[in-house]
């Protein structure tokens, strides 16, 4: 019996110390820029990521999660082929797009005892060409 309590209460610590997936970025993280749009192709059709202003937000342990200063123009017919979404840049510098909403999902579900729960993550995109990016001033 004792054993089965401290397996319990060890399990119970480690799932409420458990990594979060995803959480809101530091307060003065970087946005970037896309100086102009960029007609992106990968397998199953193509995006355009639209020029402006990228603003951070959310971010997980391998990256961070820029959204696009408008909805991304998509060949598909869903939502007349505008998705929001953005940029995910690695901290290795790679990039994916995503679709998604990772911020309001950071929002909505807060960390408790049991962990992070019922996080939706973006779906990404792996793409070409490379967009460039530089960083600015956030607002």
């Amino acid at each position: 019996m004792k054993h089965l309590l401290a397996a319990l209460l060890t399990s119970c610590l480690l799932i409420s110390c458990a990594s979060k997936d995803l959480e809101r970025c530091a307060p003065g993280t970087p946005a970037i820029k896309v100086s102009q749009a960029v007609e992106c192709t990968y397998p199953d059709g193509k995006f355009t990521l639209p020029a402006g202003i990228y603003q951070p937000e959310a971010q997980s342990s391998q990256g961070i999660y820029y959204v696009a200063p408008e909805r991304l123009k998509t060949t598909g017919i869903i939502r007349q082929g505008h998705e929001r979404g953005g940029l995910f840049i690695a901290k290795e510098g790679w990039q994916w797009a995503w679709i998604g909403h990772p911020g309001f999902e950071v929002d909505e579900n807060q960390t408790s005892i049991l962990g992070k729960r019922g996080i939706i993550m973006p779906t990404h995109y792996k793409f070409e060409p490379f967009v460039k990016v530089t960083p600015v001033k956030s607002r």
